[in-house]
């Protein structure tokens, strides 16, 4: 892929002022998306990734209304990915799934009990699915899994990866 543009927002009131926080956030929270070209395709995409905030519900809605009216400015299709600390029932998400997303894990697996991707270094499961990879209906899903894979009983991150294998519909 070649990167034809990127930018990075920041959620807050002010999200071209680098480092500001709004809507009861303690952390800055941001978006970096870049436009990406396949030299192979020649098809072009957006990709967004986000980290919303841990704590303020309000920030977690008030980031998502601003990031799908972003989303919703560009013409090409769109994968986003991102922690977004809150689960499928969250406002946050059901802003973004009603913005005409898709969530890759959940067009192929029905909601599950453990299906918690928050594992505290520890492989624990419990809690929700806060970990997200959505995509535009441009995208056919063809796999998605949580990997829970650790080495001699560690683990590299606090949460566990989700991955998807999609594929450009014709």
């Amino acid at each position: 892929f070649n990167v034809d543009s990127t930018e990075t927002f920041w959620f807050s009131e002010t999200p071209n002022i680098v480092a500001s926080k709004s809507w009861g956030n303690n952390i800055t929270r941001i978006c970096t998306w870049a436009r990406l070209h396949n030299k192979f395709s020649g098809k072009d995409f957006y990709l967004f990734n986000v980290h919303l905030d841990h704590e303020s519900q309000p920030s977690r809605e008030k980031s998502t209304e601003l990031l799908m009216k972003r989303i919703n400015e560009k013409t090409l299709p769109v994968i986003l990915t991102g922690d977004f600390n809150c689960g499928d029932e969250n406002t946050a998400i059901k802003t973004i799934l009603s913005g005409g997303l898709i969530d890759t894990y959940r067009k192929l697996h029905v909601k599950q009990p453990n299906e918690g991707t928050f594992n505290s270094f520890k492989g624990e499961t419990s809690g929700d699915k806060i970990d997200f990879i959505f995509v535009t209906n441009d995208f056919l899903v063809k796999q998605s899994e949580i990997i829970r894979t650790s080495y001699d009983g560690k683990f590299p991150s606090d949460h566990f990866p989700v991955t998807a294998v999609i594929k450009f519909l014709e």
